[in-house]
């Protein structure tokens, strides 16, 4: 009886040895990396699309940007209407007046209504308005500057809204890669854990355990993937799509650098080059040309004209027509204004007003453009430490994931601490990829701040 005892123990024991050995070889087998070639194809469940290829498209379909392109044109023409000033104008009118008299014809005897037909051409040119057309020139000279400046910072806010939302999507497919991933060491786990319950050296609780652990990352899974598909909804809306198949973004070959974060001088050309500030400053020169314009209400101005008639009055009914005759006039009228209600100087005021609320929303901007690239440049070095530590995090993570599994197999520990590990390394593989797309995409929001955000060029 205690040698069938002894032979049974011995067994147990050599089942136990003999099992862990077979599961660390087939740890000492390296799994494989995570294949990236799903994040450029999306296992076919998207259209690839690279950076370049997304913000290109957006640049000719988002309609922000077309309205900023009109806006422009309009000042163009708003331009030219101003121009108009400068130059005459030639009017030309033809009257033909037909009629009789009956009170004439029957108490003046011999009395004989006349048809009158007359061409009149009309030359009027502006000769001195003491500055008006010019400071209307000068309106829409400062507002077509400003259009310009809306509209290149205009492409900026689409690059900048495209590039975001594609690295969102880059970072929802990678979770989505490392979720799949969790749920194949989730589901190696359990099986371990039923081998190790059938060769009677592991507990049922391993496999319970094991099993939620699985439960937990599909689900988790699940999550991912909803998030994937709202981020390519965000990224068709930001190109501009309205119905599309779904984009599967492809990973970018090398890192963006990170700009430094100007100071003195430097800083002062950027501020100064900066599409919004450039655009204030134009809206105020625009609105001291309106105060000009308003002054030189209270002005004379002299216009000259000449005046071409061409007459010629007949009598059809009792006579031959007579000979046409013509003429022509030249001359000068000289305005000079005296007293409008005081529309003039309420207009004044106006402009003035306006002038000085543009340019205390300018200086506002200003101040709030320098908080900007303050915020962003500190949200990237936030960034590129959390990117740090994350990376060190994981490689803690897969040293403790490694070890934990070694000692679980070895038995010297429970199922719950294998799962703890692999839990800790799937959220340290999430926050990695979460930290790399997130200083992407502060970077972009830092570029975007300093007003020298532009085109990405392909690789």
């Amino acid at each position: 009886m205690i040698r069938v005892s002894a032979a049974a123990q011995s067994l147990i024991v050599l089942m136990f040895l003999l099992v862990p050995q077979a599961f660390a070889n087939e740890m000492a087998t390296p799994a494989p990396a995570p294949d990236t070639t799903v994040v450029a194809t999306g296992g076919g469940d998207g259209q690839s699309i690279t950076l370049q290829e997304a913000v290109k498209e957006s640049l000719l379909r988002r309609p922000t940007l077309k309205a900023a392109e009109q806006s422009v044109l309009l000042s163009k023409a708003q331009i030219g209407a101003s121009r108009s000033g400068y130059l005459p104008t030639l009017q030309a009118s033809y009257s033909d007046t037909v009629g009789n008299s009956i009170f004439g014809f029957f108490l003046i005897p011999g009395y004989e209504y006349a048809n009158y037909n007359l061409l009149t051409v009309a030359l009027t040119q502006t000769v001195w308005d003491f500055g008006r057309v010019h400071s209307q020139m000068r309106q829409s000279r400062h507002q077509l500057g400003a259009a310009e400046a809306v509209r290149r910072r205009e492409a900026q806010t689409v690059i900048r809204d495209v590039e975001t939302a594609y690295y969102n999507l880059l970072k929802a497919q990678h979770r989505v890669l490392s979720s799949r991933q969790s749920v194949v060491d989730a589901a190696s786990h359990l099986a371990e854990a039923r081998a190790r319950l059938s060769a009677g050296v592991g507990l049922r609780l391993d496999v319970t355990q094991a099993k939620v652990n699985l439960e937990s990352a599909r689900l988790d899974l699940i999550h991912e993937e909803t998030l994937r598909r709202k981020a390519q909804v965000d990224l068709g809306r930001a190109i501009g799509f309205r119905h599309k198949r779904p984009f599967v973004a492809v990973s970018p070959g090398e890192p963006e650098r990170i700009p430094s974060f100007p100071d003195g001088s430097a800083l002062d050309r950027l501020i100064a080059a900066h599409p919004e500030i450039q655009a204030d400053n134009e809206s105020v020169r625009q609105k001291k040309a309106a105060l000009d314009s308003a002054k030189d209400q209270n002005y004379p101005s002299i216009t000259g004209n000449a005046q071409y008639y061409l007459a010629q009055i007949s009598v059809p009914l009792f006579g031959s027509p007579t000979q046409p005759f013509s003429t022509v006039n030249v001359g000068g009228v000289l305005n000079i204004p005296i007293f409008s209600g005081g529309l003039a100087t309420s207009q004044i005021h106006e402009a003035r007003a306006d002038m000085r609320r543009t340019m205390h929303q300018a200086e506002d901007d200003r101040l709030r453009i320098l908080a900007s690239i303050r915020d962003s440049a500190l949200d990237v070095q936030e960034d590129e430490e959390r990117l740090r530590e994350s990376e060190t995090a994981l490689e803690n993570a897969e040293e403790n994931d490694r070890q934990v599994e070694a000692a679980y197999r070895a038995g010297t520990a429970h199922s719950v601490d294998a799962i703890d590990a692999e839990t800790a390394l799937r959220r340290a593989r999430v926050d990695v990829d979460s930290a790399r797309f997130d200083l992407m995409s502060a970077v972009v929001a830092y570029r975007f701040a300093l007003g020298t955000l532009t085109s990405p060029s392909a690789p």
